[in-house]
């Protein structure tokens, strides 16, 4: 597996470089790079590699510029030394996000979950591509879903979907272009079935997408309040018990609650 780093500290790549080759030594560095433009100039002249270890904050801006302008998708690990920036990571190819210092388990962890979720496979034009998958080959969570308006049945991509809550027993579901839809599902059924690396129960009520939060700030408790776009009619806070867990998925770390 080939690697890019993109880190405008010196000591700091250095430092990932050694990680790599202690914790993966199969794995190839194939080129580090400081700056946006440095690296968007470095993948047009060469082979784009499969994983990618970027910094967010370098000396010409946030590396998010990079990849919206890559023609061809790449997982990332990002790196900072704030969480600030997690939000905005996982709405590009973010697989993980790391805080410095990078200790060597949790570098080895974000390696090893790339190793879980990606498989290389032969492109029709002889390239290599990353897919995401399972071990068996296929998604584990639930892509569309049926809604019933009115006489009308349609298909709901789990993408479109901003949040879903509960209402006098009943379970809404609500569109990023401000559609609202009854449904026949359990706010429990669809944590079953939905993506969790997308989305998240953040208290009994409300299930979010990564995507639909525009803002956090603190709340009482030690609790997270969020503001969602499109706006909620309901608070929407996350509950004590699930605060810390919450944080761990906004970082991409696994959660079971």
């Amino acid at each position: 597996m080939k690697i890019l780093i993109i880190e405008d500290e010196e000591n700091a790549t250095e430092r990932l470089e050694k990680l790599v080759h202690e914790v993966a030594p199969g794995k190839q560095i194939i080129g580090r790079c400081k700056s946006i433009q440095q690296t968007i100039q470095w993948l047009h002249e060469n082979d784009y590699p499969d994983l990618i270890l970027s910094d967010v904050q370098l000396s010409d801006g946030l590396s998010f510029e990079i990849f919206k302008q890559m023609k061809k998708t790449v997982p990332v690990i990002f790196i900072s030394a704030y969480d600030t920036y997690a939000i905005d990571a996982f709405k590009v190819e973010g697989i993980h996000y790391l805080l410095k210092p990078v200790k060597k388990y949790d570098l080895q962890n974000a390696l090893e979950r790339y190793d879980n979720n990606y498989k290389q496979k032969k492109t029709t034009s002889g390239n290599l591509d990353s897919e995401f998958n399972t071990s068996a080959g296929h998604k584990e969570y639930q892509e569309r879903f049926i809604i019933h308006s009115g006489a009308q049945i349609k298909l709901i991509e789990d993408g479109e979907i901003a949040y879903l809550y509960t209402e006098n027993k009943i379970v809404y579901l609500v569109t990023f272009d401000k559609q609202k839809y009854s449904m026949d599902i359990s706010l429990e059924g669809f944590e079953k079935v939905l993506n969790q690396k997308l989305f998240y129960r953040i208290n009994r009520q409300f299930i979010v997408q990564l995507k639909a939060i525009a803002k956090m700030k603190s709340a009482s408790k030690q609790r997270i309040a969020l503001t969602l776009n499109p706006p909620a009619t309901h608070e929407t806070i996350t509950s004590f018990e699930r605060t810390p867990f919450f944080k761990k998925w906004l970082l991409g770390h696994p959660t079971k609650n």
